[in-house]
């Protein structure tokens, strides 16, 4: 008895593995995509159909290479011309998260392919980043893309607000004592470097002191790190026979430190003193920083 189950069973199973094994691909009428292998033109695949046809959508994660790999995506027509002529959507370019400091140049984008059964698809790319202070987040992104090839929006869930906001106010010595004045600006440029400055992160404002002060650059002046390290270039000693540190340090606190300069509620405030060390109103240091900290101004 147990036999003849055993028969049975093995007939069934034999049966099934034989069906299993046809298929239904059209190997008469087959098309055929080509794109740059070293791009891995053809890492995924989705057939999709709009207004204008129908199409085959092909992901393309390492296009940019070897510089920069964003990737995209490439749709292909179907019975609409020549199976070679696939169109690049430029999807990078458009996929984008506000007020962050994004890290695009190797996001993959096209590694995953995926269509709206009410339209339109998303491509995505698992290697986005966003950049908070010195440190990379990679959060991954996906692009929705509308029935006509258009990009909707982007959708990064894991990216959060960067909360690296600072109001930085640097007091620089410019009086006679300082020589050479370019270790000052090669000094300054080292350090504006390491600042991430933008609308939604640092600001730095700039003021020289020598028997006087002045302001050289509001804290709104400038909203990138770059524009603000070709104007360090330029700046000028301001010269002068007394070292007017305590002077210096107060008018930033009164003035580089208001609304009409720049400042934003809520902002941390931070002051940079840069000089020899000499002062001729050391007798008021004290007095002014303790008002600095008064006022929360670090």
């Amino acid at each position: 008895m147990l036999h003849r189950r055993g028969t049975l069973s093995i007939f069934i199973l034999q049966g099934v593995i034989h069906f299993a094994t046809l298929f239904n691909v059209d190997e008469k009428n087959g098309m055929q995509f080509t794109g740059p292998v070293e791009d891995m033109f053809g890492y995924s695949v989705q057939q999709f159909e709009n207004e204008e046809g129908k199409w085959v959508l092909i992901g393309s994660p390492l296009v940019g290479q070897p510089a920069k790999r964003t990737g995209d995506v490439y749709k292909c027509p179907v019975g609409q011309g020549k199976p070679s002529d696939c169109i690049k959507l430029e999807l990078p370019e458009f996929t984008t998260i506000p007020n962050v400091t994004e890290v695009k140049e190797n996001m993959t984008l096209g590694t995953t392919l995926v269509t709206n059964p009410n339209g339109g698809f998303l491509a995505c790319g698992p290697l986005y980043a966003y950049r908070c202070g010195s440190l990379h987040y990679t959060t991954g992104i996906c692009s929705n893309v509308s029935s006509s090839f258009k990009v909707i929006n982007s959708v990064a869930p894991a990216v959060k607000e960067c909360k690296t906001q600072l109001d930085i106010v640097i007091v620089l010595d410019g009086s006679n004592s300082i020589y050479p004045w370019t270790s000052v600006i090669d000094f300054l440029k080292k350090l504006l470097a390491n600042i991430d400055i933008g609308p939604n992160q640092s600001q730095v404002g700039i003021v020289q002191y020598g028997s006087d002060v002045g302001h050289v650059f509001n804290l709104s002046q400038f909203n990138n790190t770059h524009d603000i390290l070709q104007a360090a270039q330029q700046i000028k000693q301001r010269g002068g026979d007394r070292t007017m540190t305590a002077l210096g340090i107060d008018t930033a606190r009164k003035e580089a430190f208001t609304p009409e300069r720049g400042a934003r509620p809520g902002v941390r405030k931070v002051m940079v003193i840069v000089t020899d060390g000499e002062s001729h109103d050391s007798y008021n240091l004290d007095n002014v920083i303790e008002d600095c900290e008064n006022e929360g101004i670090q």
